[in-house]
């Protein structure tokens, strides 16, 4: 009877064991996956099973181009302080909910040069300030130049950034980092931004405990990130550096990435890289801006010196509503400024023309294009 009654014993603690350290195994997977899940240095964390549809019901974006704060950009900054590279365009910024740019130049004081790259760009720490007077709110870090200066420089860039409460995607201490969303709050309304380079330096692949920034290489985890975005905010933002430098059309491999990217729940595509603008493309009722050229840039050639800068208006859902692309001119030494008469017709122009069968869509009004719904 005392053999039965401590076998009995026996296997209840046995049980009991058993469901303990089930217990903390769920325990520890569920808190690992929501720390694992968001950075809190973004401008919003976010944690909730649904979007709820808000009361905002609109949104303006403002999207410019490459934006790089060293050589004669870091000059000029230097000698006329950080709000000289925006000053004549930043009601332009502040005008609409939200500014988008790519930063091209990592902004640090720190840092080695990459050995064997043909350009590398290292921007004044004041380009921080230049964004936050300018009224930039998020930039995208997943370009050829994030990673010039190693990455001590780009951690202090993340540093200011965060700082100045700048939202950014593309780059990080790690790949999860490199592939993690800004995610911004206009009103009651979010907007989730992620940022993709198909143009990737040797030095630049993230691992998991390697620093780099997030590849369009891979279009499979492009769209399971988007889609899982898709899901958490109203908007999904998606900025690409991509194409070949200084041609007027996109590429095949542009035109693939930017229709799996709106398939995938994209409902604006942002491209970067060629240094002059390219067309602008409508796929699902969602905007496609190939190339936005240079913005704050110095450059050697009148073609790098021309730019554009749209205002996006969309609903909740993502469809757009109208657009306005205004032309810019870019001075010598990287400061751009809307172009007005002539000049500012001709950039115009040359954006219908290289926009092909979408042109009919680009309506002149006045200074500008205008697209509408």
């Amino acid at each position: 009877m005392k053999k039965s009654s401590d076998d009995y014993r026996r296997r209840f603690y046995q049980v009991v064991i058993l469901v303990v350290v089930l217990a903390v195994i769920w325990y520890l997977r569920a808190n690992s996956k929501g720390l694992l899940g968001s950075r809190i240095s973004k401008v919003v964390v976010i944690q909730k099973p649904a979007v709820k549809t808000p009361k905002k019901k609109t949104i303006s974006i403002t999207a410019a181009g490459d934006v790089m704060f060293d050589r004669r950009v870091k000059t000029a900054t230097v000698a006329n302080g950080g709000s000289w590279p925006f000053a004549k365009v930043a009601t332009y910024f502040k005008s609409t909910d939200l500014t988008v740019v790519n930063l091209e130049s990592p902004l640090s004081s720190t840092g080695k040069a990459t050995p064997k790259k043909d350009v590398v760009f290292r921007g004044t720490p004041l380009g921080v300030k230049a964004l936050k007077q300018g009224g930039v709110d998020v930039v995208s870090l997943a370009n050829n130049h994030a990673m010039d200066y190693g990455f001590s420089s780009l951690q202090q860039t993340i540093t200011l950034l965060q700082k100045e409460k700048i939202g950014y995607a593309g780059a990080g201490a790690n790949k999860r980092e490199a592939f993690e969303p800004a995610i911004l709050k206009v009103g009651d309304l979010l907007v989730g931004f992620l940022s993709f380079s198909d143009v990737i330096p040797f030095n630049s692949f993230p691992s998991k405990t390697a620093p780099g920034i997030a590849s369009a290489r891979d279009s499979k985890t492009l769209s399971l990130l988007i889609k899982a975005l898709s899901k958490e905010v109203h908007l999904v933002v998606v900025a690409f550096h991509w194409g070949v430098e200084y041609k007027d059309y996109p590429t095949g491999r542009q035109k693939e990435l930017a229709t799996t990217a709106i398939d995938a729940g994209a409902d604006l595509v942002l491209g970067t890289h060629p240094h002059v603008t390219q067309g602008i493309a409508v796929y699902k009722k969602r905007l496609i801006f190939y190339s936005l050229g240079n913005f704050v840039f110095d450059h050697y050639k009148a073609q790098t010196g021309e730019s554009m800068l749209p205002e996006i208006d969309m609903n909740y859902k993502g469809e757009l509503n109208s657009a306005r692309i205004w032309p810019v001119l870019i001075s010598d030494s990287g400061q751009p400024s809307i172009a007005g008469g002539p000049e500012g017709q001709r950039i115009l122009n040359r954006v219908k023309t290289i926009s092909g069968k979408y042109s009919p869509l680009l309506q002149s009004e006045g200074d500008s294009l205008v697209i509408e719904e």
